[in-house]
């Protein structure tokens, strides 16, 4: 027999202590988790027919106030496994049905020197089960927690992803951004209001490094010749519209993300893919070209595309902790320019000579999203 799998021996080991001990566990916690253990099946309360669920839920007849919300857990083998519950049910001192029914049920299972019958329990057993079932389906579905057990049929997911446009499901996995991270700031994109603490705060908490934003970064815009300024045209007035020369400087239209500070291996997934560069693959490892596939530089891209679109221009500077700074030796596999650095630093000084148009980098050669 083939070696358990870690799930695997969990499941056995809920099977085995509910069994053995059903009162010291919770009516909402042993179906959730049976519904967790079955994933394959329907949800409770949603099966057609009755050979689609797992697990059999009935009533124990007994004239007792119920010290525990379940009562049994029968495995016996060729048959199907039924939970005895007491939370509320058709039998019983809190049952709708008059007394001397449940003590009618629980006398033809317990006769004497006689077969027990069971005909009457596993009779009501089929309206106690849809009951039950019914019963944690209207808990569940205003759960967001249990929701997310099965991620195809989060109802939740649906009515957040209305507020951030990715509903229907078509909308979905249009870009590098999972839709579970977009659904996790939901709060964030939703505001009108677009400002470098929100975009901070996405960026921090998605690739658990350290951001900030430095805004008004000056860069030079370049002038089409259209634009430019030229004797007898329009606007050529010293002093007000003419410009010397194909650009001109700007602060209002850039900003600059700092993540960091990074260690290597950090440092390393935020650069492009080797097939992003000019020189190709040459020179690379197998093992950098796994480290430096582009991806979370892709997120990067779409992260910043889905919070600001394209209004405004961007770049973004990688700060490497100074200890993190690789010796430069030759035959190591060292980047020029993007690995590899000369002498030593203090420890309070970081490598962040290295500023990145990502979006250039990732609109040259596609990176996979995933």
């Amino acid at each position: 027999m083939g070696a358990r799998t870690g799930q695997e021996t969990d499941a056995v080991a809920f099977l085995a202590a509910l069994a053995a001990a059903p009162h010291r566990f919770d009516f909402y916690q042993t179906l959730r988790r049976l519904e967790c253990l079955y994933s394959e099946k329907p949800r409770w309360g949603c099966a057609r027919r009755p050979i689609d669920e797992p697990v059999r839920l009935g009533q124990d007849p007994d004239l007792s106030f119920a010290p525990a919300p379940l009562s049994s857990f029968d495995t016996s083998a060729g048959r199907v496994p039924r939970l005895g519950v007491r939370l509320f049910g058709l039998l019983g001192p809190n049952g709708p049905l008059p007394l001397h029914i449940t003590e009618y049920a629980r006398g033809r299972l317990r006769r004497a020197g006689q077969a027990s019958d069971s005909t009457l329990v596993n009779f009501l057993d089929l309206f106690q089960h849809r009951f039950v079932a019914f019963f944690y389906r209207a808990w569940a579905q205003a759960q967001p927690h249990v929701n997310r057990d099965r991620p195809d049929s989060d109802r939740f997911a649906a009515y957040v992803g209305a507020f951030l446009g990715a509903e229907p499901a078509s909308l979905r996995n249009r870009d590098a951004v999972p839709d579970e991270g977009k659904f996790f700031h939901a709060g964030v994109l939703i505001r009108h209001v677009r400002n470098a603490e929100g975009l901070a705060t996405i960026l921090q908490q998605f690739f658990r490094v350290p951001a900030q934003i430095e805004e008004f970064v000056g860069h030079w815009l370049g002038l089409s010749v259209g634009e430019r300024t030229r004797l007898g045209r329009e606007g050529a007035t010293l002093g007000l519209g003419a410009v010397l020369g194909s650009r001109v400087w700007d602060r209002q239209h850039k900003f600059r993300i700092r993540l960091g500070p990074l260690s290597f291996e950090q440092y390393e997934r935020f650069l492009p893919a080797p097939a992003t560069l000019e020189s190709g693959n040459v020179g690379f490892t197998s093992t950098q070209r796994r480290k430096n596939d582009g991806r979370a530089l892709r997120k990067l891209v779409d992260w910043v595309r889905l919070y600001l679109s394209f209004e405004l221009d961007w770049d973004v500077q990688l700060l490497l902790e100074a200890a993190e700074v690789p010796p430069l030796r030759l035959g190591a596999g060292p980047r020029l320019g993007w690995t590899s650095w000369l002498g030593s630093r203090r420890e309070d000084n970081y490598a962040s000579e290295l500023c990145l148009d990502a979006e250039a980098f990732v609109d040259r050669v596609g990176v996979p999203a995933a």
